[in-house]
C-alpha cells in the first residue's frame, strides 16, 4: 500500500478493536477476539485502498460499514450458530452492505453538486425514517430466510414477522422485483451466499451489487410498506 494508506490503517485500528468488541458482545461471544479484530483489519485495509477523500465524507464513516462487513464475512466461516443467532448475525450484515451504499450515493452526490442546499429538520427526518425503514426490511426478510434452516433450537421471534401472512408479504415482494434484483436477493439471502460472492455468480463487482442490492432494498421496503416495488 501507499504510505497515505498505511497511514489511514495505523491511525484507525482502534475502530476495528471498538467495532469487534461490540459485536462479540452482541453476537459472537464465543468467538477469540484477536480473530474478529484479524477480519476487521482486512475490512480497514480494503477501506484505506478505496476511500476517495473527494467524495467529502470522512474516513472513519466510510471505513466504518467495511471492517463491520469483513467482520461478518469471517463469522460466516467460523461455524454454525443457532438459527435465531444466525438471522441476527445476517441481518446486520446486509444492513451494514446497505447503509455503506447508502452513504457512498450521498456522498457521491455532494461531491457532484458541492452548492446544493443541505436538507432541512422535516427532509433528513423523512430520510431518516426511509433509511430505517429499508434496515427494517432487510431484518423482516432475513428472518424469513433463516426459517429454512433446519434447527431445533430455533424460538419463534416476533408474530407479526413470523406469522404466514408476514411470510408471504415477503415471498410476493420478492417476486415482484425486477430479475436482477430478485436473483440477487435469492443468492444473497436464501442462498446463503455473502454479497461478493453473490454478484460474482451473476457477473456484478462488489461495488455494483452493493448498488443493485440497496435499490432492491428500497422496492422492498415500498411493497412491504404496502405500495408497490
Amino acid at each position: 500500500m501507499a504510505a497515505h494508506q498505511d497511514r489511514l490503517v495505523e491511525d484507525h485500528l482502534h475502530l476495528v478493536h471498538s467495532i469487534a468488541a461490540k459485536l462479540r458482545g452482541r453476537l459472537a461471544k464465543t468467538m477469540e477476539p484477536g480473530d474478529l479484530v484479524g477480519y476487521g483489519t482486512k475490512g480497514l485495509i480494503e477501506a484505506a485502498r478505496r476511500f476517495d477523500p473527494k467524495l467529502g465524507t470522512s474516513f472513519s464513516a466510510f471505513a466504518h460499514y467495511r471492517i463491520r462487513g469483513a467482520i461478518f464475512d469471517g463469522m460466516r466461516t467460523m461455524g454454525w450458530y443457532s438459527r435465531g443467532d444466525y438471522a441476527r448475525f445476517r441481518a446486520e450484515e446486509r444492513a451494514s452492505e446497505y447503509l455503506a451504499a447508502t452513504a457512498e450515493r450521498e456522498a457521491a452526490k455532494r461531491a457532484a453538486d458541492p452548492n446544493a442546499s443541505t436538507p432541512d429538520r422535516s427532509e433528513a427526518l423523512a430520510d431518516l425514517a426511509e433509511l430505517l425503514s429499508g434496515v427494517a426490511a432487510i431484518h423482516i426478510t432475513s428472518l424469513e430466510a433463516a426459517r429454512e434452516l433446519p434447527d431445533e433450537r430455533w424460538k419463534a421471534p416476533d408474530e407479526a414477522v413470523q406469522d404466514a401472512e408476514g411470510s408471504e408479504r415477503v415471498r410476493a415482494a420478492m417476486a415482484a422485483l425486477p430479475a436482477k434484483e430478485r436473483r440477487l436477493l435469492e443468492l444473497y439471502y436464501f442462498g446463503d451466499q455473502n454479497l461478493e460472492a453473490a454478484g460474482k455468480k451473476m457477473g456484478l463487482s462488489k461495488s455494483w451489487a452493493s448498488r443493485l442490492h440497496a435499490r432492491a432494498v428500497g422496492h422492498l421496503r415500498e411493497f412491504l410498506e404496502g405500495g408497490n416495488p
